[in-house]
């Protein structure tokens, strides 16, 4: 499963950490079971369609137990309406998400945490697709499953540079009109816009009822504004220069940040999307184990 493409985000042993998860959504998707996920679709008349390989966590009552006595490998038994969970994985790659206080780049662990999830995504047999978006959609690949899949995915995330401006809404409405199919819709961004702008373009998803989480991703220094000497502050997005002493502004500056936080995670709960704040100097791999961990615990 392990494409070089994955290798060049995640090591052998975070790979490993990794096969035990489950990525799953807390709301109906769209067809019947296919890996444990519930269906909208009742009442429907089915016919035999074809085979895949069963993975732990599988319903064992679709197992064909004739084609386990030919070649004793486990098969499940899939019809003509089922569909697998299709997972969107949107990922900021502005400007802004280049900054690293240390040597992780809030975009680099955007990729990291984004090529975790879909890994073990598509080791479950479901799809993952992936956007790279700054003030427009740069890329976008449609939901597919398989290793090939896989590799070029995150390949497409090793690859890119962030260069560009964010214009956080614009892209993500756009997404959320092509993404027409209810599914799992997964955001790794900073939020850097406007509040009122970040929750028009969620509750666009919502409106669609796909299920939302969000990673919002910040460099330490981005909430401790550790600086001590005066000297020059460059905007990453607009380049702007701001000569200034630290100690001046620091507790302003820490308010309006702790003010900026309060408002991501309140539009967010207003939306039914789930927040998690990530922290670069925090292990990508720990943060999408103990996050999936607390998802199967609550039920989701």
């Amino acid at each position: 499963m392990a494409a070089d493409g994955v290798n060049r985000l995640l090591s052998p042993a975070e790979i490993a950490r990794l096969g035990s998860l489950r990525l799953g959504s807390r709301f109906t998707v769209e067809g019947s079971v296919a890996g444990g996920h519930r269906s909208q679709l009742k009442g429907v008349s089915v016919e035999f369609a074809d085979y895949r390989q069963y993975v732990p966590g599988d319903d064992p009552k679709h197992l064909d137990w004739r084609v386990y006595g030919r070649n004793e490998r486990l098969y499940l038994r899939q019809y003509e309406e089922e569909t697998s969970l299709r997972v969107h994985l949107l990922v900021d790659g502005s400007r802004s998400m280049a900054y690293a206080s240390g040597s992780t780049s809030k975009y680099r662990y955007a990729c990291t945490c984004a090529a975790a999830l879909a890994y073990i995504t598509i080791r479950r047999q479901d799809t993952v697709g992936l956007a790279l978006f700054d003030r427009k959609c740069n890329l976008v690949m449609p939901p597919r499953s398989g290793a090939e899949h896989l590799r070029v995915l995150c390949n497409q995330l090793a690859d890119h540079e962030p260069v560009n401006e964010t214009d956080l809404a614009a892209p993500l409405h756009h997404l959320a009109e092509q993404a027409k199919r209810r599914g799992l819709v997964i955001i790794f961004s900073d939020l850097f816009d406007d509040v009122d702008r970040l929750r028009s373009a969620l509750a666009h998803f919502r409106r669609r009822r796909h299920d939302v989480i969000v990673y919002q991703i910040l460099d330490r220094a981005e909430l401790d504004f550790p600086f001590r000497d005066a000297g020059a502050f460059q905007d990453l997005e607009t380049g702007e220069l701001i000569v200034t002493s630290p100690k001046e502004i620091r507790n302003s500056y820490q308010s309006a940040m702790e003010e900026f936080l309060f408002q991501c995670r309140k539009v967010c709960a207003g939306l039914d999307v789930e927040h998690i704040l990530a922290l670069t100097d925090q292990a990508p791999v720990d943060l999408v184990f103990r996050h999936l961990h607390q998802r199967a615990l609550a039920g989701r």
